[in-house]
């Protein structure tokens, strides 16, 4: 007969305090992300207010898409920190009834895209002087589309390819910005 240690109490107690109350900070550690991206979108804002542009550059300056972004961040770090501080019934009322959270639902993170996203980033920094942009890019997409779980690999890499060389022609022929050519030089 085996016996078995139940930590849980039937008043849904805290086991580790004992007295019926959990921390504030138990299950919380998203508002640090919260906070991370108000900061990030305050530090974008204050950066492009400090940027040194000639009285000359129109309304879409370079000062326009980071006060943009930067307000962005900043109005979804609000949406995160204030989500993160409502009580947890009202949190999980807005979800939905039929859904699970994942912390609710104990599920730990899964790391395997991340790690193979990771690594199609380190392969297309690492490629993309010597073969150039359309190869780099290509595996680049390709090696995310992989990570993220799709079973058609030589259609994503022929549809990568299409894509990568789109960017090229868009930057070189349509803006003027030449991206690395690597061993297609003569070509673009």
């Amino acid at each position: 007969m085996s016996t078995s240690v139940d930590h849980t109490t039937p008043t849904g107690e805290d086991p580790v305090r004992g007295n019926g109350t959990r921390s504030f900070w138990t299950g919380r550690s998203e508002l640090f992300v919260g906070v991370f991206v108000i900061a990030l979108g305050g530090f974008l804002l204050i950066r492009s207010a400090m940027m040194d542009v000639p009285s000359s550059v129109s309304f879409l300056g370079p000062r326009f898409f980071p006060v943009v972004v930067g307000t962005l961040l900043t109005v979804l770090g609000v949406a995160l920190t204030v989500r993160m501080l409502l009580p947890r019934s009202a949190a999980t009322s807005a979800e939905g009834d039929g859904e699970d959270s994942s912390a609710a639902a104990g599920a730990g993170s899964d790391w395997k895209p991340l790690l193979l996203t990771a690594a199609a980033l380190a392969a297309h920094l690492a490629l993309l002087q010597t073969a150039g942009w359309i190869i780099a890019g290509a595996l680049l997409f390709w090696g995310v589309s992989w990570a993220l779980g799709s079973g058609h690999k030589l259609r994503d890499l022929g549809i990568s390819f299409v894509v990568s060389a789109a960017v090229q022609l868009a930057f070189s022929a349509g803006l003027g910005l030449p991206l690395p050519s690597g061993v297609l030089v003569g070509v673009f």
